[in-house]
């Protein structure tokens, strides 16, 4: 395990402190809700490059084969 210094104002230095406190203030829990924090981000990360990458597909478009064709002359013959 990596020890990194990590500097932070006085609020955050609080809210740091209060947040590993409700886990049970136990040894480790500051190093627990920086993990998790990370752990939150990325997934957020994650999940903004899908959501990226689903658009850029719907931007483009599916190729369905139809090459101009209509599937249906009328909208009436989807009911027949």
């Amino acid at each position: 395990m990596g020890n990194v210094l990590v500097s932070l104002d006085e609020a955050h230095d609080k809210l740091l402190r209060r947040l590993a406190a409700r886990r049970g203030g136990k040894k480790g829990d500051l190093s627990n809700v920086v993990a998790e924090g990370l752990d939150e981000l990325a997934r957020s990360d994650a999940k903004e490059a899908s959501r990226e990458q689903l658009f850029a597909l719907m931007r483009k478009g599916f190729d369905l084969g139809l090459k101009g064709k209509k599937v249906y002359e009328s909208r009436d013959e989807i009911y027949d």
